[in-house]
């Protein structure tokens, strides 16, 4: 980049130089939602839009909007930007002039030239996210949905790379490339020697991909692929990357570095205890959930569990717990979780994916301290005489608070109770937990548990979707 064109672009300071890199959600604008191509799993496709091309007033307005955020990293995406050379030039220029030290332009790259590039570099862009869909031309061009547009692709990140802008790659997996990630990854460090990173994005079930769920990868298939492809990235020198809608842990991501480089399991991390606020861009939050191997993960703090469309399209193929969540009766991993019993009401400091939080009772005001505390789950040990209106207004206003959350951000409710009141009134303790989301109970009783076996047989019948166990005490 000539020097003459960068005098006037604000410095970036050296602390914030990871700012751009890093793997949290950036702020998202879109520059149009009209597209040259014709992916079939577009998740947000230019025919759901009633405005294709916003107004030049409503661009600007979104830019100060992010620039009074303070965010660092604004994502200028579309449909495809680069349809409006001179709009997107701007905007890049003016994102730099007003303090923006990192612009990143998401794009198809196949109407990048070096002039354009080149262009581009001057207003001040500092990395494109580009989505090159294949290392194989024909699936890539299938994918984009536009013929020879894997070469065209592979020119616009050359003269992206010649310009001295930073190139992050991006293929959506589908099910006709799922088993050819690693191939993918091999492509790319012969092909693309100056490229680092690579987002592994899947498709997801929206847009497009709604009408034809064929599309979906194979989890089972694409988590073995996955493993492979980290280890001749890691080979290469390339950084793989879990987005936001990328795979869920279990699907090649478990261990410390995947969770490390997953954007939902950082994020976790960080909003602890806190707001979970929403992710800027993503269209589609709210749209993933935990299905039954979710349920005993310990992972599942840090996970958003796989698109409601898997569960039912795909029956959860492929997902599993790769780390046991026990509750704290028992004996856990210390490396899954940690317990604390003797709670004095200050933030619990625990790097463990799951933290129980093992209190005696909820009073006024308890719900809220519970999820400041940054407790993951909670874990009640009664007697079946506390279960009282006190203690049922608490977890419901728990309950409540978690509505809007992700999955990864509820806290789960589970019981002990001591069986100190007669059959009927036990089973009515049992009722009102599980009425404000208590998922499941331990009762235990000096008496035979045999004796019991008639309440566990009808709790069964009424609550089925929470587990009753009933023991004698030791």
């Amino acid at each position: 980049m000539p020097s003459s064109s960068v005098r006037s672009l604000p410095v970036v300071p050296a602390e914030s130089a990871s700012a751009e890199a890093s793997d949290r959600t950036k702020g998202l604008l879109r520059l149009t939602m009209a597209c040259n191509e014709r992916c079939p799993f577009c998740n947000v496709p230019f025919e759901d839009y009633e405005v294709v091309t916003p107004p030049a007033s409503e661009i600007a307005a979104q830019l100060e909007a992010f620039v009074a955020s303070g965010e660092r990293t604004l994502t200028i995406s579309g449909g495809e930007p680069t349809l409006y050379r001179k709009r997107l030039v701007a905007l890049v220029a003016d994102a730099r002039a007003r303090g923006v030290p990192f612009v990143e332009l998401q794009t198809n790259a196949v109407l990048l030239d070096v002039g354009y590039a080149e262009e581009l570099a001057a207003a001040g862009l500092t990395s494109a996210f580009v989505s090159l869909l294949s290392d194989v031309p024909a699936l890539h061009d299938e994918l984009a949905g536009l013929p020879d547009a894997f070469e065209a692709c592979l020119r616009g990140i050359d003269a992206l790379l010649e310009a001295g802008v930073r190139v992050v790659l991006n293929p959506v997996t589908a099910r006709h490339t799922q088993a050819r990630v690693a191939d993918y990854v091999r492509f790319v460090a012969k092909r693309l020697p100056r490229v680092e990173s690579i987002s592994l994005s899947a498709v997801q079930p929206h847009g497009r991909a709604k009408t034809n769920l064929e599309l979906l990868p194979d989890y089972a298939v694409l988590g073995a692929s996955v493993r492979e492809a980290r280890v001749v990235a890691a080979e290469a020198g390339i950084r793989l990357l879990n987005p936001y809608c990328g795979l869920p842990l279990c699907i090649g991501w478990s261990d410390d570095e995947g969770r490390a480089r997953s954007v939902e399991a950082i994020e976790a991390t960080q909003e602890r205890g806190a707001t979970f606020d929403a992710l800027p861009g993503i269209e589609n939050q709210g749209d993933k959930e935990h299905g039954v191997p979710c349920h005993g993960c310990a992972l599942r703090t840090r996970c958003g569990g796989a698109w409601r469309a898997y569960w039912t399209h795909r029956g959860g193929s492929g997902l599993s717990a790769p780390l046991a969540r026990t509750e704290p009766w028992e004996p856990g991993d210390p490396r899954a979780q940690h317990v604390v019993r003797d709670w004095s009401g200050a933030a619990i400091e625990a790097s463990a994916p799951t933290v129980w939080l093992v209190i005696a009772g909820l009073g006024a005001g308890d719900a809220a301290r519970v999820r400041a505390s940054g407790a993951t789950d909670l874990a009640l040990d009664l007697r079946a005489s506390d279960v009282r209106a006190p203690l049922v207004r608490e977890l419901a206003a728990l309950r409540e608070r978690d509505r809007a959350r992700p999955p990864q951000g509820r806290i789960r409710v589970v019981a002990r109770l001591v069986a100190d009141l007669p059959p009927s009134e036990v089973h009515r303790a049992v009722h009102a937990l599980a009425e404000v989301g208590v998922e499941s109970v331990r009762l235990t009783t000096s008496a035979s548990a045999s004796r019991w076996g008639r309440l566990r047989d009808v709790l069964a019948i009424d609550l089925p979707h929470v587990s009753v166990r009933i023991e004698e005490n030791a």
